[in-house]
């Protein structure tokens, strides 16, 4: 034991001496960390004599850069971008709101139609109505075998859903005395007669979808759906603020800003649904995730979190106090907000988040603490954040 530490001792004290021989640039154990900047392209493969070679494409294309080298050196490799726009997001998922469930699948309806046909088809559920252009499939009655004194229908609509390429299921349940005639009018009613049998069909169609992996099958007449309306859209008008645009129910829209300007470098500080806010600070460096505790951590570092703490310790009150109420900042969001300007005027970090309805859509603006609007380019920036984490 006494000559192998020893011995152990010698080494390290040759390696401690030798360092400059071993460590460094030019030393064994040096930094290889930017050796990929010295690779060059290879010649493709030559295929053998007889030999008749298939089609080939490049995997991973590198572009030209033009005809001057470039030089080895240090440099700040740049930050991968931020997993935040729509990250972790399943082909098909369960979405619910109140007591409302639907699913949404990240394919276009064009897409997810035919799918559909398939799963009825292959369930031995039989259709009565399936009109692509309204995007409706009804299907025939049909009976349960705990239910016999009932029989049972259901609808399925197909809608474009918030994000592009994206498209929702929306299920409707009746059920109907047996004995009356199926060629009976049919008057569906606002929620499904029966839940559980609502939520059955949600299970099974989210499942074979999800389970459907053709997915290169495509409805030519179901490119109609929708009629090409887009339920979400950034408006820039020339001479006023930019806006979004949501063609939701109102209660539906703000859950789906209220996701939106929880994720990415947006932290959701304060919100009241009836006054139509949300307070907000927004930090394109941050990357927010979830851990265990339900707390959060970032890459922010102490500028960040400095802003952050001093963001938590603002009310709602202190928010709506804050707001400037004058002419010039049109539309006029806050001009009947009760206690708006009733503050001495103070330096809060953040925006507001602005949602408000009209007889047609509901609309989404962003404007800085005291209410008031921000540039045209910063505006855009931020409500784009928000509209790429619409769900």
């Amino acid at each position: 034991m006494t000559r192998l530490t020893a011995g152990a001792a010698l080494c390290i004290a040759g390696l401690t001496l030798s360092g400059c021989g071993v460590f460094g640039d030019n030393g064994y154990f040096r930094d290889r960390g930017d050796d990929y900047q010295l690779a060059n392209s290879l010649p493709p493969l030559r295929m053998p004599e007889g030999v008749e070679a298939k089609s080939q494409e490049e995997l991973y294309e590198i572009p030209q850069v033009g005809s001057a080298e470039l030089e080895r050196g240090d440099f700040e490799v740049p930050r991968p971008q931020a997993l935040a726009v729509n990250a972790g997001l399943e082909r098909v998922k369960i979405q619910k709101l109140g007591n409302r469930r639907w699913v949404l699948v990240s394919q276009p309806p064009e897409e997810v139609w035919p799918q559909l046909h398939y799963f009825l088809r292959t369930s031995g559920l039989q259709l009565e109505r399936s009109d692509a252009s309204a995007g409706v499939m009804e299907t025939t009655w049909l009976q349960f075998k705990d239910s016999p004194e009932t029989k049972d229908k259901y609808r399925l609509r197909v809608e474009s859903g918030v994000q592009p390429d994206t498209t929702e299921i929306h299920v409707r349940h009746l059920s109907a005395p047996a004995e009356m005639p199926a060629s009976a009018a049919v008057t569906w009613p606002e929620m499904s007669t029966s839940p559980e049998r609502e939520g059955w069909m949600i299970d099974e169609m989210s499942t074979a979808l999800a389970a459907d992996v053709t997915g290169a099958a495509a409805s030519l007449v179901a490119q109609a759906i929708g009629g090409g309306s887009v339920k979400v859209q950034l408006k820039e008008p020339a001479g006023r603020e930019p806006y979004i645009t949501m063609a939701l129910s109102r209660d539906r829209a703000w859950a789906t800003v209220a996701h939106a300007v929880n994720a990415g470098a947006y932290r959701m500080h304060e919100e009241d649904a009836e006054v139509g806010i949300f307070y907000v600070t927004y930090d394109e460096n941050r990357e927010l995730a979830e851990d265990e505790d339900g707390g959060w951590f970032s890459w922010g570092g102490k500028a960040q979190d400095d802003l952050a703490e001093k963001a938590e310790q603002v009310t709602m009150q202190q928010v709506i106090a804050n707001i400037q109420v004058k002419e010039g900042a049109e539309p006029a969001l806050f001009a009947n907000l009760q206690g708006a300007g009733s503050g001495p005027g103070a330096d809060i970090p953040g925006y507001l988040v602005v949602v408000r309805s009209t007889p047609d859509q509901v609309e989404v603006r962003i404007r800085n603490t005291r209410g008031q609007p921000l540039s045209r380019a910063k505006a855009s920036e931020l409500l784009m954040a928000i509209q790429q984490n619409l769900i």
